[in-house]
């Protein structure tokens, strides 16, 4: 997923679209409609099951959505439904499941789960028994959502089996919507722009005007570029040329060249990475210490705050063998209401394994050698620490860290430690107020902050959602929310998900089936974001 980049615009017109993507008579009356065609879509794994979008296997398009990994039979895929389903009102429903790992008939159920201010509750909505490797409806038209119904999900599992399975098509609608059959699966294939199974003249027709006009679906740029160097450009259009003239037999990959400083990744292809690599539960070697792994030290030190005219306290992770002849990347982690500098890196509800984490991150190349700093955001001249949450003056001394940190703490860390700067190799992220304050952080300093994260975010962070330029918008922004988070609830991280999207912003939004406001929401998001921070540069 390398930018797309082309000093030359392309487009296609929209009959060449229809080939991909044929309107569906009911669509604009959908609520819900996930198609795994631009990634996982905020579904994740339920229990021990993971999930990942895949191509080959479809009920529609090119993808469809795997899950593996279940331990138990209700272990499975599931999806937040938000607010845009009413509690009391009544729906239809229709997925698509398949299975290619049972040797006989496989019962799959569509269960709806939700909290009906006491307990969790698991009605089905719809069952279907299906022969392996064949896909099979499950379909219910008129499904009431119970009265009083909160945190309300959609998830698919099975009836006593652990099979992995395939998961396609799903949508939702008011009752009495017609939720259409969808069209039949569709291969890409390199130069076949139209998707019409034959590289002919037409495609190169359309290569034409694709260097006139700029190409913005995916899977047309995907299948426009011939030589798979992630560019669409003359040469794609020589290529498919040749190829329909017979000069060629085979399209040539090509390996795209990335000068240094280059961004590798737009913001919209760091989010759709970003969005199937989230997990709901890190894998438990993560927080392991492996032996022949390197991990980094831990510092605790002080920096002068002008804003509270004192030292404050913070912690520093140096990556293993900390070399000042060499230069790191900046990660900021910010603590929640009443914490302190220790809470994200050895003193959570639990144990914390965040120098695990990231450590066993950067011996795997999954995550780049970084410096990881925890400071003490409580920021205020007058007051030691907060003393309410209904406190106007113990409010004031978190908000004044949006601005202590680049005033005061980022000089002192550039100026003790050997780092990169500028917001390519300056990242922040943070849990519960920090989370609040971290998305300040990064709408006030879009130019300095590259990635920004918010795990659990507090109420409170007011801005516009969205940045003027290009220069001053992230790589990265990462929402995570808790399905059990009973401080801020699944619904204050997702009222700011929900303004990015209203603005249009690229953004993953990634929700944690049963994660509390606390370890298991910090470390599951942790152990993704690392692996994001810093990646869309060379």
């Amino acid at each position: 997923m390398r930018k797309i980049l082309s000093t030359m615009s392309a487009a296609l017109i929209t009959l060449s679209c229809t080939a991909i993507t044929p309107v569906i008579a009911a669509e604009s009356d959908y609520i819900l409609h996930s198609t795994f065609e631009d990634g996982k879509e905020q579904w994740s794994g339920r229990g021990s099951a993971s999930v990942k979008t895949v191509t080959g296997k479809s009920r529609s398009g090119e993808a469809s959505l795997y899950t593996s990994g279940r331990a138990e039979s209700w272990n499975g895929a599931i999806v937040s439904l938000g607010t845009a389903f009413k509690a009391g009102e009544e729906y239809a429903f229709s997925a698509y499941v398949m299975t290619d790992d049972t040797a006989s008939t496989e019962t799959f159920y569509l269960t709806l789960q939700y909290n009906d201010g006491t307990t969790a509750k698991y009605p089905k909505i719809a069952e279907v028994t299906a022969e392996k490797g064949k896909w099979a409806h499950l379909e219910n038209n008129s499904f009431t959502i119970p009265e009083g119904a909160t945190d309300i999900q959609l998830y698919v599992e099975t009836d006593g089996s652990t099979c992995s399975f395939y998961v396609d098509e799903v949508a939702g609608a008011k009752s009495g919507t017609v939720i259409d059959e969808p069209p039949a699966p569709v291969q890409m294939n390199k130069g076949d722009i139209n998707y019409d199974g034959v590289i002919d003249s037409l495609d190169i027709v359309l290569a034409r005007k694709g260097l006139i006009k700029e190409i913005t679906d995916k899977k047309i740029l995907k299948a426009a570029d011939a030589d798979s160097n992630n560019v669409f450009e003359l040469n794609d259009l020589i290529l498919i040329s040749q190829f329909v003239s017979g000069k060629i037999t085979e399209f040539p990959v090509v390996e795209p060249v990335i000068v240094p400083g280059q961004r590798k990744y737009t913001m919209e292809e760091m989010t759709e990475l970003m969005q199937n690599m989230a997990v709901n539960n890190e894998p438990n070697d993560s927080h392991m210490e492996k032996a022949g792994v390197k991990y980094g030290t831990i510092e605790k030190k002080t920096y002068f705050s002008k804003k509270a005219n004192k030292n404050k306290p913070y912690n520093i992770l140096l990556p293993a063998d900390y070399d000042e002849s060499k230069q790191y990347p900046v990660l900021y982690v910010l603590h929640g209401f009443f914490e302190n500098e220790d809470r994200m890196i050895t003193k959570g509800n639990g144990q914390m394994y965040t120098r695990q984490i990231v450590g066993n991150a950067i011996a795997e190349g999954e995550a780049k050698d970084m410096i990881v700093v925890f400071p003490l955001i409580f920021t205020s001249a007058t007051k030691e620490s907060a003393t309410g949450f209904g406190d106007a003056a113990s409010v004031e001394g978190y908000n004044n860290f949006v601005d202590d940190i680049v005033d005061s703490l980022m000089p002192h860390i550039e100026e003790n430690y050997s780092v990169l700067t500028g917001r390519d190799n300056t990242a922040v992220t943070g849990f519960s107020m920090g989370g609040m304050e971290s998305l300040s952080i990064g709408m006030k300093y879009g130019d300095k902050f590259g990635y920004v994260g918010a795990i659990c975010p507090a109420p409170g962070c007011a801005g516009a959602f969205k940045w003027n330029s290009e220069e001053e918008t992230p790589y990265l922004v990462f929402i995570t929310g808790g399905t059990s988070d009973d401080v801020v609830g699944l619904s204050t991280p997702e009222g700011y998900h929900n303004n990015f999207t209203k603005n249009g912003v690229p953004h993953v939004w990634h929700v944690v089936q049963g994660g509390h406001h606390g370890d298991d929401s910090i470390h599951s998001s942790l152990y993704t974001f690392i692996r994001g921070v810093f990646q869309a540069t060379e």
